[in-house]
């Protein structure tokens, strides 16, 4: 499925990061030279989500987007499997940590339509993402956005519009469809436009240099999305960007635009 790893330090010095169960990301060369990162991932923990999001990797490399992180091989041995994509410079969280806000009022926008652009490529391929947050969105070497970690994604079947499934995610960065079917528990319904919710999050995340439309804390994230209340709205001085995420972030879900026609949005005009 491409170029084998050539080099590979599984060494805390070449850690980018890690994450649930054991989950580490290291960087790597492949034999043409390109750097990776390496999704070291153990197969006793994560053995399902880790095919899974080999297989919708394998599914949108296909046709390949510029705003979607580039897979480039799966490997295993008896205790890990590794997925292999390319290096990216930062994640969106450690890049709006680090630039003032003059700096995101002049970029933001045009990383929130990549942002979308990325979204609407998936979803146009009946991919749902399902755990949109600024440490799986991906900043490459000049600086565009790619969406990142599939883990837990879905893909509609022909003709479907909604997926029946466990409530999963990250708190905080979560639509109200899905809180509601985390405190109730069973399978909740999950549609494209339930990424466009946590899209509106993340596009007042990089407005704001780092804010959340619902809250400082996770638990006043959790119940302000559940009982449909963007208590931080105000932070955003523009009309057009307040309008803008409150339309992304409306409690109902058939009230939010599809990435379409998010992209069409006055706030999206005359970017390049």
């Amino acid at each position: 499925i491409g170029p084998s790893l050539k080099k590979f330090a599984e060494d805390k010095r070449f850690i980018l990061g890690s994450g649930s169960a054991g989950t580490a990301v290291f960087s790597g060369i492949l034999k043409d030279g390109s750097e990776v990162a390496v999704k070291r991932m153990l197969i006793q923990a994560c053995k399902d989500t880790a095919e899974n999001e080999k297989n919708i990797l394998s599914l949108i490399n296909t046709k390949k987007s510029p705003f979607i992180v580039s897979y480039r091989n799966f490997l295993k041995d008896n205790t890990f499997m590794y997925l292999i994509v390319d290096l990216c410079e930062e994640t969106l969280d450690e890049y709006v940590h680090f630039q003032n806000i003059q700096h995101l009022g002049i970029q933001g926008r045009r990383m929130i339509k990549e942002m979308l652009n990325g979204l609407k490529f998936l979803h146009d391929q009946g991919v749902l993402h399902r755990d949109l947050k600024p440490s799986n969105i991906l900043l490459d070497v000049k600086g565009h956005i790619r969406l990142a970690d599939f883990a837990i994604s879905r893909v509609l079947n022909e003709n479907e519009t909604t997926v029946h499934t466990d409530a999963k995610g990250t708190r905080g960065w979560m639509a109200v469809e899905v809180i509601e079917t985390l405190n109730k528990g069973g399978k909740g319904r999950f549609k494209k436009k339930s990424d466009i919710q946590t899209a509106g999050m993340i596009a007042f995340f990089i407005l704001t240099k780092g804010g959340h439309p619902f809250g400082a804390t996770v638990y006043d994230r959790m119940t302000n999305i559940k009982n449909g209340n963007p208590v931080n709205l105000h932070d955003l001085d523009d009309p057009d960007a307040r309008q803008f995420v409150l339309r992304l972030i409306s409690h109902k879900i058939d009230a939010r635009p599809n990435a379409h026609e998010a992209l069409a949005q006055p706030l999206m005009d005359n970017i390049h």
